[in-house]
């Protein structure tokens, strides 16, 4: 679309928001965080249904520990608080992270690009937390 110059129309990327929050939903009342949410890892089914995928990077809370201190993801699309534990040892985050990227994902619909992904992935690790 993009190399045609066109832009997703502002219904399907709602539609396409709305069936994610559910899929994160389910993930995070099982205690689960998905921990890569992006643009490739939402499939669109022949029926048009919504599926997360890539799994790779996803963390199981458990009642002892339902926060995460490990900074995984990628770098476009990682909350503040992810980056934070890379550069902060006492630094934690939870399922709030998956919105964040979610967020960033919306914006990559519309846009065709995530923020700041003109950058180098580093560079960007260092202006998200700002």
């Amino acid at each position: 679309m993009l190399k045609r110059g066109e832009r997703m129309e502002e219904a399907i990327i709602a539609y396409i928001l709305h069936e994610s929050l559910k899929g994160l939903q389910h993930l995070h009342i099982n205690k689960t965080i998905h921990r890569d949410v992006k643009g490739n890892n939402i499939l669109l089914t022949t029926h048009g249904g919504i599926k997360l995928v890539d799994f790779g990077v996803s963390a199981q809370l458990t009642n002892t520990r339902l926060r995460r201190n490990t900074s995984v993801g990628t770098p476009f699309w990682m909350a503040p608080e992810v980056i934070a534990c890379e550069q902060q040892l006492d630094s934690t985050y939870d399922a709030r992270c998956d919105v964040w990227s979610l967020g960033i994902t919306a914006i990559e619909l519309g846009d065709g690009d995530p923020p700041l992904s003109d950058l180098h992935p580093m560079r960007a690790l260092f202006k998200i937390p700002r």
